[in-house]
């Protein structure tokens, strides 16, 4: 059975939060903050003017709280200046640390928390608040059958986020891209009250671990294969 460790990091902690080394394959550490976490912490230049370039605020605070967040803790763990670690986009957006060796992340935010999520293997994180919404249309349009099925009889919001998240993060731990991969992307719903469910991407296969926190923000984290350790630190 995989082991979920949480640490709640004392007031006096939040400027060193790292808690011991870079996450082994196999292995996941999530940490949970606020949009002002490590608000003295710089980005790059680059991702200041992308911040500045969104006409929306909330959307503006999650993204600079979420490279904030990743750029602190890689500077921990590295030894490196954290304006100055080399994060870079792949062609179809996702953000990584260049460098063969480098520890894999991922990012999400929603209402006013971000997650950043780290592993020595590809992974993928999806943070929503449940908020109204037309779930069965948007089932209909984006999820499988069995699982807009499953949305209409189970008449409830949390169904329709798990399943929702579940998706977006293996979709992002593939990271070929939302508009290439959503068609093809569906939850084994036997799987959906399991420990961990089986997300399937064209043949291929993601193990994903879902969480409800403060009763209404839901968090998954996909891997390939199931994770030994699951390390949750939180920083608000």
């Amino acid at each position: 059975m995989t082991s979920i460790k949480s640490e709640q990091i004392p007031e006096f902690l939040t400027n060193d939060p790292c808690p011991g080394v870079i996450p082994q394959a196999h292995e996941v550490t999530l940490f949970l903050g606020k949009f002002d976490v490590f608000h003295e912490t710089p980005v790059s230049d680059e991702e200041r003017l992308r911040g500045e370039s969104m006409t929306s605020t909330a959307t503006r605070h999650g993204f600079l709280a979420g490279r904030r967040l990743v750029r602190k803790v890689l500077s921990k763990w590295l030894s490196s200046d954290s304006a100055t670690l080399p994060i870079l986009l792949s062609p179809e957006g996702r953000p990584y640390l260049a460098g063969d060796s480098s520890p894999c992340f991922s990012i999400s935010h929603s209402g006013d928390l971000v997650v950043a999520a780290f592993s020595g293997v590809d992974l993928g994180v999806d943070l929503e608040l449940e908020r109204p919404l037309d779930r069965i249309a948007l089932s209909a349009r984006f999820f499988s059958e069995k699982e807009a099925r499953l949305v209409r009889e189970q008449e409830n919001d949390k169904t329709f986020f798990k399943l929702w998240t579940s998706r977006e993060a293996a979709i992002k731990a593939d990271g070929r891209g939302m508009g290439r991969l959503l068609p093809l992307t569906k939850v084994r719903v036997e799987t959906l009250e399991k420990e961990f469910l089986n997300v399937e991407i064209g043949s291929d296969s993601w193990t994903v671990a879902h969480s409800v926190i403060d009763s209404g923000y839901h968090v998954a984290i996909a891997t390939r294969s199931r994770p030994s350790l699951i390390r949750w630190c939180d920083l608000r």
